[in-house]
């Protein structure tokens, strides 16, 4: 795609993320151009995260590195995760999405977040109520989009049922985080630690 028909679908993700979604469907970008993707919108995530911390200093939070590569480490592995999840939720509550209409959908969404990433670190520097501003309305936005993605990729004809596969996806891997946790003898979050 030119840096033009990268715009215009940037744009028509925020306007009409439903086409934006089939449009990126029916390209069918392959496997390899799927993970390249994958890597680069983790890499760049990663390369700000590394930036905002050189800028603003670090913030020690629990179970978020603040090395570059083990902040990329964790972002990638819960990108994949987070897409394998709503695949095999959306399947269960009868979606019909592939695993890499998911990634397809799931990394695009990472792409046009690294570019108001960007622009909120920008706007950290020089105006930081129009960036926490804009970080609140990215999110906001990126909900809605996310439930619009979710339900053209498994073709569920419902933003509630979309929703559902969403929540129950969240909820499915903090689950497995717990287990996990318990299985390796490492901290649950929100438990008491004995003494």
């Amino acid at each position: 795609m030119t840096s033009a028909e990268l715009r215009s679908l940037a744009a028509l993700t925020v306007t009409d993320p439903a086409s934006a979604a089939r449009l990126i469907l029916t390209r069918n970008p392959g496997r390899e151009a799927l993970w390249l993707a994958l890597a680069l919108s983790v890499a760049l995530t990663s390369l700000l995260h590394g930036l905002s911390n050189m800028a603003f200093g670090s913030v020690a939070m629990p179970g978020i590195p603040q090395s570059v590569v083990g902040y990329g480490a964790l972002m990638g592995g819960g990108l994949i995760l987070t897409i394998a999840a709503i695949h095999r939720i959306g399947r269960l509550l009868g979606g019909q999405g592939s695993f890499w209409d998911l990634m397809a959908v799931m990394v695009w969404i990472q792409l046009v977040l690294v570019v108001v990433q960007a622009a909120t670190l920008l706007l950290a520097l020089t105006v930081p109520l129009l960036s926490a501003l804009l970080a609140l309305a990215a999110n906001l936005v990126a909900l809605y989009v996310t439930l619009h993605f979710i339900d053209q990729a498994h073709r569920l004809n419902s933003l509630m049922r979309a929703a559902g596969v969403l929540i129950l996806s969240v909820l499915a891997i903090a689950l497995g985080v717990l287990v996990l946790l318990s299985l390796v003898g490492g901290p649950i979050p929100g438990a008491t630690p004995y003494v």
